[in-house]
């Protein structure tokens, strides 16, 4: 299973970053490690919404149900994002990036994190 992380990078650019996440098969199903979101909601965005050019307002993971949307950051990269996957955005500073809704109404579960949420570490490791 992956992400894709949108961050501010060294150059100052908001960029895209593909990471794995580890799994902890168990006889249900395979689990990532838990998540202690500060808070989570639902977002349905207007179909054919452009959301001009901004910022994460904290660290969020963004998980699309239903529709799609795509994202533009600074540096240039374009990518799309459809139903069951997961943008995580941290790029609370910066130029930010650019949001047009593809198919929607768009509906996503938005997962609002700590500042202290390190993503690399959740993604390499899982509890049991």
């Amino acid at each position: 299973m992956k992400l894709t992380r949108m961050y501010q990078g060294e150059d100052g650019t908001s960029q895209f970053e593909d990471i794995e996440i580890n799994l902890h098969e168990l006889d249900i199903g395979a689990f990532s490690r838990n998540l202690r979101p500060e808070h989570m909601s639902f977002r349905i965005s207007p179909p054919d919404l452009v959301y001009d050019w901004h910022n994460a307002t904290q660290k969020t993971m963004i998980v699309v149900i239903q529709g799609a949307v795509q994202t533009q950051v600074s540096n240039g990269e374009v990518r799309r994002f459809g139903p069951g996957e997961i943008c995580y955005a941290e790029d609370v500073e910066g130029p930010g990036h650019l949001t047009t809704d593809l198919e929607g109404p768009r509906l996503s579960l938005m997962v609002f994190l700590p500042d202290d949420f390190d993503v690399h570490h959740w993604a390499r490791s899982f509890d049991a």
